[in-house]
């Protein structure tokens, strides 16, 4: 076979290893050559990737199945020092890895392994077998490269999921992506319409005790271990609603219920003091370990709590009924703070006033807000801040000055449509295997839950994967460790969430290679096309076609079909395969004919069968070499319900079928060079072609749809636009570009704009000159923006992982358009008014030259437009991340940077650095 690799043996031996698809020689001047006989070398497999352990002595190859070998070099016993004669070549099989494109030994039986195909590894290397194999998998590296096709779903209406078909051959896996956080459940209490929930150490120096409270009563249980069970201590309240319970100093438990304040000892049993407003009820109520505030109406009480005792300290009268409290320490390591956190209903407004005096700091009017529900002070990165929630969902927060008392910054979120409660929660984050941190967040409850945290220096809002939050408490249990109770409409969930970090990734192996997926929302089902060869067949993994609960063999009634898949057999087979949304079992695996390869994929429904979805599948038959048009193809019609697929009609075409698409209730299929539509008949169940198709210059690469016009890319011709005329059944050519470049996917953007990919890593957008008086020009695409990425895009898919938070808002999430890259990279394009980019340009250009790039590459230089001998500077786009560095600079430099941005040929930024921090903070968030 031909030399994949020469591997030079020691440092002056004039010797080389020579290796091949799959065979291996030592080669040396005037010597004999030395080959390898071995079985692992399979004439299916090649050898792609080596490493050398030990100069000229040992060295580690894999091959393109992902199997890893350590090659041995013996040298001549008697003379082993001075020898440099090969004698002998062993070959070992060491175990399996991921589809390797480098290997580093690193040291102490350790390497890493590189690859482009699945993770990247840190393994060991074992002398003797060990569970059958001389490897150990330390870490993996999640890599979502390179993705070949995604979707976009809708997750109960709550949050956006992407699902990407990553990966090659037995590497190959689906990978599923949020930014929202998981719950992983311990434990559930099946309790209705609770009002608060609050966590006690009773006789422990761990969480064993819940406080839960209803709209008039109170009940208490006992966690031990997995059980739990309903309790009543002597001195607790179970007569009335809690609103707020914890414990406090002196190994003591407060409880304020709407009646009172019970200060408790002896591990619940006696009640030591009982304060009561003889004359109102208690309305709000917050406390620390050794302070107390509630309120009655306007009446404000502050109280310390002290050893067995529970001292009025001071009390006012406020303009209005107070609506939230809280005297949370900005320092949880503290037991008491002077300051409290005030918000009051008919005047809306937060108000902070110093304990114990109660005296007035500073009043914060929510002029066109609605009533405040919780208010919270907490510490992030020692910044303290105050946060708000309103009664219609939103969230306010500001920067605290703890000295004086002042509120600052302003800024505004959106979570939900409901009321919000806020708590403050430590949250471990088990991210990092070698140790184990502990940090504050805070819990927003509400129809869209959300954790808040600090990353970056910027306030980032985590949604939580559940529908809806009512409230929330720490809970450390001996058992389950740090944990969290979360009381949602179907009772209470004691469990613990996922790491808090930008995206979420959960993968599923699927031992053989995925081209095309989709996602049926009436059935709850992924549907995928996968490749399985022989070489896949691995010990450690079971491909998905054969794990599927029902497996069926495609059949044909086409006879030239039929004939040409028996002429020879095949050591590849193609499947399609039905994946149950939440549990990601294979259902169904079909089969197809031998030597049948499924190319595109789509669900549609039809104008005469509209209530009906149907599942469609473009095959090709064909063999190497064949030509393109010479191939015959089916695009074959499924129905799936109630986990029943049945195959409803075929129909044989000439070409294959890169694309299929639903377009106005009929196919819209692709074929070699050719746009065709085809009709289904319910009555005769029969799909039938439209007599007028487009013919394009070279073979289809992508396919476009929006309204009634079609995007379409070739093989040489970029992109052509074209239009169904219904009144006259056919195809009309709009305009097309007119520089020829391999275009590797493309999307639409609206109605008039476009963007496409090209092979060299470069976008470019385009739009249709319609307004344009002479014909040619309303012919010919308009470039608006030339851009290089770096990424080879494969495919755009229109959605957003987040959902629009902020209310304040001028930048719609409408056209966010997701691109998914052969390396694994994920990115976003989002369309941007006029005077949003004139003023992000402008920021653009100044930070180009005050950030230090890189490798100290100039930023202008590597994001210019290069293909094919064609040049351009980079203009329509705007870098991101360059922009997204503006946070990460110091207040004086940002406030420094605006200040002369009149200077030189820049525009100047007719803004302040609150409104821009603002804008793109807000930028950041949706990605």
């Amino acid at each position: 076979s031909k030399a994949s690799f020469l591997i030079p043996i020691g440092q002056n031996d004039f010797s080389a290893l020579v290796i091949g698809r799959n065979s291996i020689e030592t080669c040396k001047e005037n010597n004999k050559r030395l080959e390898i006989k071995s079985s692992l070398l399979q004439k299916t497999t090649s050898i792609i990737c080596y490493c050398t352990i030990d100069e000229g002595y040992r060295y580690l190859l894999s091959d393109d199945c992902g199997k890893l070998y350590l090659l041995i070099l013996e040298r001549d016993k008697h003379n082993e020092n001075l020898s440099t004669t090969v004698t002998d070549i062993k070959l070992d099989l060491l175990g399996e890895i991921s589809i390797s494109r480098y290997i580093i030994y690193l040291n102490n039986n350790l390497a890493f392994i590189g690859s482009n195909f699945g993770d990247s590894q840190l393994i060991r290397i074992f002398s003797e077998q060990q569970n059958g194999s001389h490897l150990e998998i330390l870490e993996s590296y999640a890599n979502l490269g390179p993705i070949l096709d995604m979707c976009s779903i809708d997750v109960e209406r709550q949050s956006q999921q992407l699902v990407t078909c990553s990966g090659n051959r037995k590497d190959s896996s689906l990978r599923f992506i949020r930014t929202g956080i998981g719950i992983h459940e311990h434990a559930s209490i099946d309790l209705r319409n609770i009002k608060g929930i609050w966590a006690l150490k009773i006789n422990n120096q761990y969480d064993n005790h819940l406080v839960v409270a209803f709209f008039d009563q109170t009940r208490l249980f006992h966690l031990q271990n997995d059980e739990i069970e309903e309790v009543e201590l002597s001195a607790f309240d179970y007569q009335h609603q809690t609103l707020f319970c914890t414990n406090v100093t002196s190994n003591q438990y407060l409880q304020i219920t709407t009646y009172s304040i019970r200060l408790i000892g002896n591990n619940g049993q006696d009640l030591l003091i009982e304060w009561k407003n003889m004359n109102n009820e208690i309305t709000v109520a917050s406390a620390n370990t050794t302070q107390c505030v509630c309120a009655s109406g306007n009446q404000l009480f502050y109280f310390a709590i002290g050893s067995g005792s529970l001292t009025e300290i001071n009390k006012c009268e406020l303009p209005h009924n107070i609506a939230c409290l809280d005297i949370t320490p900005l320092d949880l390591r503290e037991e008491r703070t002077n300051l409290c956190v005030i918000g009051l209903w008919t005047q809306i407004s937060i108000w902070i006033c110093r304990l114990p005096t109660l005296d007035i700091l500073h009043k914060e009017l929510l002029t066109s807000d609605t009533l405040p529900r919780s208010a919270v002070m907490i510490t992030f990165d020692d910044q303290p801040y105050v946060f708000i929630s309103l009664a219609d969902g939103p969230i306010i927060y500001y920067l605290l000055n703890s000295e004086q008392g002042l509120l600052y910054e302003r800024k505004k979120v959106s979570l939900g449509t409901k009321p919000t409660t806020l708590t403050i929660c430590q949250h471990i984050d088990l991210s990092n295997s070698s140790t184990v941190s502990s940090r504050t967040v805070l819990f927003a409850c509400s129809d869209h839950p959300s954790v808040i945290s600090l990353s970056n220096n910027k306030i980032v809002f985590s949604s939580v994967n559940l529908h809806e939050i009512v409230c929330i408490c720490s809970f450390n249990s001996e058992y389950y460790g740090s944990s969290l109770t979360l009381v949602t409409d179907m009772g209470v969930i004691l469990g613990r969430i996922d790491d808090i970090q930008k995206l979420h990734v959960r993968s599923l192996v699927l031992g053989e290679s995925v081209q095309r997926i989709v996602f049926m929302d009436e059935e709850k089902i992924y549907i995928i096309l996968t490749q399985y060869m022989d070489v896949y067949k691995s010990d450690s993994i079971v491909s998905i076609c054969k794990q599927a609960h029902q497996k069926i063999d495609c059949t044909t009634k086409i006879k030239g079909i039929e004939e040409l898949t028996n002429l020879q057999s095949s050591n590849t087979s193609h499947s399609i395969v039905i994946l149950d949304q939440h549990t990601r079992e294979a259902r169904i695996s079909v089969k197809l004919l031998n030597n049948e390869e499924a190319t595109s994929l789509c669900i549609i429904t039809f104008t005469d069968d509209s209530a009906t979805p149907y599942i469609v599948v473009g095959t090709t038959i064909g063999f190497e070499n064949d030509d393109d048009e010479q191939r015959l193809g089916r695009l074959i019609l499924f129905r799936y319900k109630n986990n029943q697929l049945n195959m409803i009609t075929e129909k044989e075409i000439n070409g294959s079928p890169y694309k299929i698409l639903p377009f106005q209730g009929k196919l819209l299929v692709a074929i070699s060079n050719s746009v065709r539509l085809y009709k289904f008949s319910v009555e005769k169940q029969e799909l039938t072609q439209q007599p007028e198709s487009y013919m394009g210059r070279m073979k289809c690469l992508e396919l476009k749809i929006k309204d009634d016009f079609i995007l379409f890319s070739d093989l040489l011709g970029s992109l052509t636009i074209l239009r169904y005329n219904i009144n006259e059944n056919k195809f009309e050519e709009i305009a097309r570009s007119i520089y020829p470049q391999l275009t590797t996917a493309c999307e639409f953007i609206d109605d008039d704009t476009f963007i496409c990919s090209e092979s060299d890593g470069n976008l470019i957008s385009y739009n249709k000159n319609s307004d344009s008086t002479k014909e040619q020009e309303r012919t010919i695409l308009n470039e608006l923006g030339l851009y290089h990425l770096g990424e080879e895009i494969n495919t755009f898919r229109h959605g957003c992982l987040v959902t629009q938070q902020t209310t304040e808002s001028t930048i719609s999430l409408e056209n966010c358009i997701l691109m998914g890259a052969i390396s694994g990279y994920i990115g976003l394009v989002l369309q941007l008014p006029p005077t949003l980019y004139q003023l992000l340009m402008s920021l653009q250009l100044i930070l180009a030259e005050y950030v230090t790039s890189i490798g100290k590459i100039d930023h202008s230089s590597w994001r210019s437009f290069r293909s094919d001998g064609r040049s351009n500077v980079s203009y329509g786009f705007i870098d991101g991340d360059l922009i997204e560095t503006y946070l990460d600079l110091p207040k004086t430099v940002q406030l420094e940077l605006i200040t002369n941005s009149h200077k030189g040929n820049n525009i100047q930024l007719n803004t302040t650095v609150e409104e821009l921090v603002k804008l793109i903070e807000e930028l950041s968030r949706i990605h």
